[in-house]
Order: structure tokens, then C-alpha cells, then sequence
């Protein structure tokens, strides 16, 4: 019996869906949670600050890169090209010293437990949650 390679059956595509709608329900169980607790929401928020410090951190060794090679050559036609990417470089060194004090801040207010606060009745803010992070397709 030869089977198609190229289809996907019914059956792969029912239970695709219902993986994505298990990880959807998952995502808005897990968020819910989190976003209803002040202590959580700040500890999240801090490990954002984290992430993006460090995705900042893997990108201006590049910056600084393309800085140092188009400072050199004496070209009149550079000097804007290097303004403006050592005016990126400030803005994202900017950027960073920004996230460090917000993700200071967050790591303090987790750690306080007067802010171990919920938000009651969680059923509501699943239903924000969800319309939030998969708002309906539009109507057409």
C-alpha cells in the first residue's frame, strides 16, 4: 500500500491541534498564575531584564565591531554611518544600565513579602489572558 508522504492525515492534523491547544492552555494556566501573584509577576519580570541584558551583551561586541572598522577608513562619506552607529552603541549601553536597575528593583520587590499578594477569582484573569496572548481571528 504506498502512502502519501506529502498529506498530512486527518488524524495528524486533529492531533496537532489539539497539541497546540493543550500548549495554549498551558501558556494561559502558567501565565494566569504568575501574572496573579505580585511576587511572581516581579520575579518574571526581573528574569526578562536578565534575558534581554544578556542578548544585549551577545550583540555589542558586534556593535563595537562594525564601529571600530568603519571609524578607519577616511572616507567622507562614513562619518554619518559611524555617528549613527555610535549612536546605537549609547542607546543600547543605555538600555542596559536600564535593565540592570528595573531587574534590581523586581529582584527586591519578589523578595519582600509584603508583596506575596494574589489576585482573586484567577478564572477571570484566565479569560484576559487568553484573549490577550490569542485574540479571536478577525471577522472578516
Amino acid at each position: 500500500m504506498a502512502h502519501n508522504k506529502g498529506k498530512v492525515s486527518r488524524e495528524e492534523k486533529r492531533w496537532r491541534r489539539q497539541r497546540e491547544t493543550q500548549r495554549q492552555n498551558d501558556v494561559v494556566q502558567h501565565s494566569a498564575a504568575v501574572l496573579t501573584c505580585a511576587a511572581e509577576t516581579a520575579g518574571d519580570f526581573a528574569f526578562l531584564c536578565t534575558e534581554a541584558q544578556k542578548e544585549l551583551d551577545l550583540d555589542l561586541p558586534y556593535l563595537r565591531l562594525a564601529l571600530e572598522i568603519w571609524s578607519e577608513p577616511p572616507n567622507p562619506s562614513i562619518p554619518p554611518l559611524v555617528a549613527a552607529l555610535d549612536a546605537l552603541l549609547t542607546e543600547r549601553l543605555r538600555h542596559r544600565d536600564a535593565l540592570n536597575r528595573i531587574e534590581q528593583q523586581l529582584d527586591h520587590l519578589k523578595a519582600d513579602p509584603s508583596l506575596h499578594i494574589h489576585l482573586d477569582p484567577i478564572e477571570r484573569y484566565r479569560d484576559l489572558v487568553r484573549l490577550r496572548l490569542y485574540p479571536p481571528p478577525p471577522t472578516r
